[in-house]
């Protein structure tokens, strides 16, 4: 039998708790019916790479933004650093999982676990697979996507035996099923599932990003139709002291006869529970207002009239060239209207073939618009605008 707590019922839970988690899906719903279509895609794609940042920082991956940003800039690596290579494996995975449309009957089960633990080491090298005791300095091969085969601590923290974690594993999978849960439940549910699966620590190594990933995937299926133009990752890696204390404090064995009836603190799941939502609305909010269209549109007034002047560089430190100031009319017409024709953009300007397909071609090398022959133009994110764009992301 499990004597763990699966998560703070609605029955019981504080009712600025309940509000907070109402707020957070109105939020969410408002994000998601603002942001022009144009816009989403490409915004999808920058979070994931911010995920990745965030996550990757939690675990002690060094890798600055502006290394990542100019890895994008120039293309891809042949032989990216270590710690590059953690943060592009980590993009890919995001997008295979959003691809592959995991559902809410399968997001809590064990094989969706060691899929994602198994995708972290697809195609990487052989050192990636090692792991070192740290009280022995024994060398510790990692077999993806299977669950550890010994005893480990973790700190102060002593997970399950190995011998327990198929009756663990099961329990998860039965009881944090986001479609058996309802209304406020589902976030309640999440918010545990995060605590309760790095409790357990099912792997030998990289349950922190295994944990993150699946509680994205988890947030979708609890109803959140806008996850992913925000994050949890982000919340959690800005301030890590926040998240391991609270983690830590969910971590309590009962304190006492009036601190519920598991092994673990009631009191202790109810902090970490308020501690992710109050992240989940810092962020949500946040990422309402930078895509807020007034400010967006100020900022990228002023991003085109800085590349007009030559007077912007890249994350490398490079002079960015001169991009006339009618690529502005351009990037604003993709991002509020969709993909357009040359024929349409040409109309707009009222330019001729010639000169537009100038204007195309710089912004294409400058990577804002995505322009294939015989296809209508469309809107990217590049990196060089991104951190005037989307100021204080990272």
């Amino acid at each position: 039998m499990i004597s763990l707590i699966p998560y703070i019922k609605q029955e019981i839970a504080p009712g600025d708790l309940q509000d907070a988690i109402v707020e957070l899906y109105r939020l969410d719903a408002a994000i998601g019916s603002n942001i022009p279509d144009s816009l989403r895609e490409p915004m999808t794609y920058l979070l994931r790479v911010v995920n990745s940042y965030y996550s990757n920082k939690i675990e002690g991956n060094p890798t600055r933004p502006a290394d990542i940003l100019h890895a994008q800039e120039d293309g891809e690596q042949e032989s990216p650093n270590d710690d590059l290579l953690e943060i592009k494996q980590h993009i890919e995975i995001q997008t295979r999982l959003a691809n592959s449309h995991v559902s809410d009957k399968d997001v809590c089960t064990s094989a969706f676990l060691r899929k994602i633990h198994q995708s972290f080491y697809d195609g990487v090298p052989e050192k990636f697979l090692e792991i070192k005791h740290p009280g022995t300095n024994e060398v510790i091969r990692i077999v993806p996507g299977e669950f550890r085969q010994r005893n480990v601590k973790v700190g102060t923290h002593i997970p399950p035996d190995y011998t327990e974690l198929n009756g663990y594993l099961s329990w998860v999978e039965d009881i944090y099923q986001p479609n058996r849960i309802h209304g406020t439940g589902k976030i309640l549910a999440a918010a545990a599932a995060h605590h309760r699966l790095m409790w357990i620590h099912p792997f030998l190594d990289g349950n922190g990003r295994v944990g993150r990933l699946f509680t994205d995937n988890y947030m979708r299926c609890a109803g959140l139709g806008a996850y992913g133009l925000w994050s949890m990752s982000r919340g959690f890696g800005r301030d890590t002291g926040a998240y391991y204390n609270a983690l830590a404090r969910a971590d309590m064995t009962r304190q006492g006869s009036t601190d519920g009836r598991g092994i673990l603190s009631d009191r202790g799941l109810l902090y970490f529970t308020n501690y992710f939502v109050e992240t989940a609305l810092d962020q949500i909010k946040y990422f309402s207002a930078l895509l807020e269209p007034k400010k967006l549109d100020e900022r990228i007034a002023v991003y085109f009239e800085m590349r007009s002047r030559g007077a912007l560089m890249s994350a490398n430190g490079k002079t960015l060239p001169i991009l006339k100031i009618e690529a502005r009319d351009i990037y604003r017409k993709l991002l509020y209207s969709g993909p357009q024709t040359r024929s349409e953009l040409q109309k707009l300007l009222g330019v001729s073939e010639g000169t537009l397909r100038v204007l195309i071609s710089q912004m294409e090398k400058a990577g804002l618009v995505k322009a294939e022959p015989k296809k209508p133009i469309s809107l990217r994110l590049s990196p060089s605008s991104i951190e005037l764009l989307f100021p204080h992301l990272w």
